[in-house]
């Protein structure tokens, strides 16, 4: 693992993230600039001090929850690796991108933030790598409005986050850090990252099995506006279970829609003795079977 230092060279910046005053610190930066890593050391040094939670806003990439989630979990003692982080709670999105969905995507970072707050003194929030005009600067910017962040790190190739980042530089909070990208970066190609998300979907499914739901017992929402309940375009889409206090609590993949008899028929690994109260239809499918994965536009 690379240390903090391997990041951040600047003493006084060190005593800022360890002050007990800042405890939202936000990480932000392109594609492929080393925020999964900086996100480990800094979780890594700021946890010698106490447990720290970690909010995982990259719904195509996560590392806490399943894809098309945003999820956090926590850990105390340093950073082992991902695998040992146990999602607490998530809030489904509906998609693997936050194109096209930007409100549930600053919805699900709010809610989520103020949950892990709520539980741990210190957070870190690992963000997307959508940074382009006009989405990314829209979300970016809204969603550091939503979490309001004490210090934001921002990794950077050549000053490509100006666009995000110049408007905060007279406000007292957050405080700014730009960050120049570590040179050891590697390159994820497209193929890798949809193998990646993949991967996390069929672990997380691999102990499923079929449930029906009447819909005439659970209320059913979109995370887009919805094109209607035929049958041939819901088939495979993923969806999302919530209990009576509307909080995510499983995924599933829609199997059948029969509308004369007003049943769903859904993949999931949430048990026949969890109650629902609120299906949520997102926009991503997924056919385990012949293994894609894509989001319906």
């Amino acid at each position: 693992m690379v240390g903090i230092e391997g990041f951040i060279k600047n003493a006084s910046l060190l005593d800022s993230l360890t002050d007990p005053w800042n405890r939202l610190i936000m990480v932000m930066g392109g594609s492929d600039t080393g925020k999964t890593t900086l996100v480990e050391s800094l979780v890594n040094f700021l946890s010698e001090q106490g447990e720290v939670g970690i909010v995982d806003l990259d719904m195509g990439q996560s590392h806490i929850g399943p894809p098309t989630t945003i999820a956090w979990g926590k850990t105390a003692r340093g950073f082992q690796d991902w695998e040992r982080i146990r999602v607490e709670e998530f809030y489904f999105t509906g998609s693997l991108t936050p194109m096209g969905n930007l409100l549930p995507s600053v919805a699900g970072a709010k809610l989520m933030t103020e949950r892990a707050l709520s539980f741990c003194e210190r957070i870190v929030v690992d963000t997307t790598g959508l940074i382009a005009e006009p989405a990314g600067r829209v979300l970016k910017q809204y969603k550091i409005d939503a979490l309001c962040p004490d210090i934001i790190l921002a990794l950077e190739r050549s000053g490509e986050l100006g666009h995000i980042l110049d408007s905060f530089r007279f406000h007292s909070r957050p405080k700014v850090q730009r960050l120049k990208m570590p040179d050891q970066v590697t390159t994820k190609s497209m193929v890798k990252r949809s193998n990646y998300r993949l991967g996390k979907m069929e672990h997380y499914f691999r102990h499923a099995c079929t449930r029906e739901v009447s819909l005439e017992e659970v209320g059913i929402r979109f995370t887009r506006v919805p094109s209607g309940l035929g049958r041939m375009d819901l088939k495979n889409r993923v969806v999302s279970f919530r209990d009576k206090d509307n909080r995510d609590i499983a995924l599933g993949i829609i199997r059948e829609i029969e509308l004369k008899d007003n049943l769903l028929s859904v993949l999931t690994p949430l048990g026949s003795e969890n109650k629902i109260s609120a299906i949520v239809i997102g926009s991503t499918e997924i056919d385990l079977t012949n293994s894609v994965m894509k989001d319906r536009r």
